[in-house]
């Protein structure tokens, strides 16, 4: 198996926690991505290379849409991340793996 190459020189940071704005109840979590400077041009770079490339990484999964008030089916890829349970929530880091012939600098 090939050594990871991060596509991020710093991972992306995600939190999940109590929604400090739900008045109504209808939403009782919160996710939040914390994203570092130095990866911002970088994730936006790897996620134009995913599209660009439309690999076996493409699939068909549901959004909501508002103007229909349903679920729509679209394609997308998914960025997964591993997490931990900690003090105020869960929580975890985002780096996906470079993909091969993508681009290593942003073309920003």
């Amino acid at each position: 198996m090939a050594p990871f190459d991060p596509a991020l020189s710093h991972p992306i940071k995600w939190s999940v926690g109590e929604n400090r704005f739900d008045e109504d109840g209808k939403n009782p979590k919160s996710l939040s991505l914390f994203v570092p400077l130095a990866s911002a041009h970088e994730m936006a770079n790897h996620l134009m290379s995913l599209a660009e490339k439309r690999g076996d990484h493409v699939k068909t999964g549901k959004v909501w849409d508002f103007d229909k008030q349903a679920e729509i089916e679209v394609e997308g890829f998914y960025i997964n991340a591993k997490g931990k349970d900690g003090q105020y929530g869960e929580f975890g880091n985002i780096n996906p793996q470079k993909l091969q012939g993508g681009p290593t600098k942003p073309s920003f």
